[in-house]
């Protein structure tokens, strides 16, 4: 009764089709040029040139250029003056002299801002490596559907050419030449799809690593080689620590604490040696020149509000190191696990499920081919060979997520020094 209602459902679905659906549906071009790319040389590409790396440059830039904005030296102010009963001539100098540490505490608090800029670039080059392996694995996994897809097409145009062929001999009804028509034209719109969505996974590689292919379509080349071999939970937390996030973050909390000393060493008066020099003044014998000095009264104001946000911009510093080290031993522990039960389930897939799904499909072929299998048996197994062959390619995907995420998580390469397969 089943077996009926599969029938039946399989001569609505064709006589359902569009009057075009029975046409080949467009296939990209094979001819279109495509420029080979590895996970390796994807991952050093983003690493030189990825986007997010240029602007963390450019602000190196500035941070460098404000140490010499905060130990630049106040200009003297010079004023002359005339009065017509006394000086004819009269000239001043007014130097302000950076006393009490205000200059020292200001460059050193710049120079800290710039220490944590470099490591803010550092830091960018791991977020810029893990998105280019994410990226790199969605066109991998993209081609990968693509091409069983394709292939799954090709074997349901095969299974419907011998439905035809045994429709014409007269060993088998037209309801199966309708049915293997119609999961022929499903195989071919869903071909179509993957083909699609392959160049805008390239698309997207290309925006991740920073670099084109000069005209041409990125195309995910070999396997990824990310592998985690013997190292331990224990010894990936202890990479942690050192993690160029968390450096990051301690320069910034050290950077927090030289605004604070900066602002505090602020509230002291700016001194300024003034001369004075009168020429030509009758009502003295001589040249007159005077010196002194002069100071500003901190009286309305010591900078309490500019102490406060210094101060609160280093509790923020210490704030945001604390939670991201938790946060990054949590992230250790379940990319670990992912990695664990990703790399389980694709050896299972790969070792003893898709032999034996292959086997049986060859052998339902053949004996729907010489009639000692029917039809339905021979797409089940159609279908569960296709469904397992993508199921793989998940796996492997997930797997090799999971190990990107531990590389983020642990702040290491894996690819550095890292063997075997999973």
């Amino acid at each position: 009764m089943n077996r009926r209602r599969w029938l039946f459902h399989g001569v609505l679905a064709v006589a359902a089709l569009p009057a075009h659906a029975a046409e080949q549906p467009a296939r990209p071009d094979p001819s279109a040029e495509r420029a080979d790319i590895s996970l390796v040389a994807a991952r050093d590409a983003a690493v030189r040139q990825a986007p997010d790396i240029a602007l963390a440059r450019d602000r190196l830039e500035i941070a460098r250029a404000q140490v010499d904005v905060a130990g630049a030296l106040t200009n003297p102010t010079v004023t002359l003056s005339t009065a017509r009963e006394t000086a004819r001539l009269g000239t001043g100098l007014s130097l302000p002299m950076p006393l009490f540490g205000r200059r020292a505490t200001a460059v050193t608090a710049a120079r800290a801002d710039s220490d944590a800029a470099g490591l803010e670039v550092e830091a960018t080059r791991y977020e810029a490596r893990w998105n280019a392996t994410l990226a790199w694995l969605d066109l991998w996994e993209a081609q990968e559907r693509a091409r069983l897809l394709s292939a799954a097409a090709g074997d349901a145009e095969r299974v419907a050419t011998i439905a035809s062929e045994k429709f014409n001999a007269g060993s088998a009804p037209r309801v199966e030449v309708l049915r293997t028509a119609a999961d022929r034209e499903r195989a071919r719109a869903d071909a179509a799809l993957a083909a699609a969505i392959v160049p805008a996974a390239a698309a997207r590689l290309t925006i991740v690593i920073g670099t084109s292919a000069d005209g041409r379509e990125w195309a995910a080349s070999g396997k990824a080689d990310l592998a985690l071999a013997d190292a331990d939970l224990s010894a990936l937390q202890k990479g942690v620590v050192d993690h160029p996030i968390l450096r990051l973050d301690r320069a910034r909390i050290a950077a927090g604490a030289a605004h604070v000393r900066a602002e505090q060493r602020a509230r002291w008066p700016v001194v300024a040696a003034d001369v004075t020099v009168n020429w030509r003044d009758p009502t003295l014998p001589a040249t007159d020149v005077i010196g002194g000095i002069s100071l500003e009264a901190p009286v309305l104001s010591l900078r309490g509000g500019a102490i406060a946000r210094a101060r609160a911009e280093q509790r923020l510093a210490q704030t945001t190191a604390e939670l991201e080290q938790r946060r990054l031993a949590a992230a250790l522990v379940d990319a670990l696990g992912r990695a664990t039960g990703a790399g389980a389930r694709s050896r299972t897939l790969v070792n003893s499920v898709l032999p034996a799904l292959e086997e049986v499909w060859r052998m339902n072929e053949e004996g729907y081919r010489d009639g000692r299998v029917d039809l339905l048996r021979l797409l089940d197994a159609q279908r569960a060979r296709l469904e397992t062959r993508i199921a793989v390619v998940d796996a492997e995907a997930a797997w090799e997520r999971a190990l990107a995420d531990v590389e983020r998580a642990a702040g290491v390469s894996l690819r550095e020094g890292a063997a075997g397969a999973h």
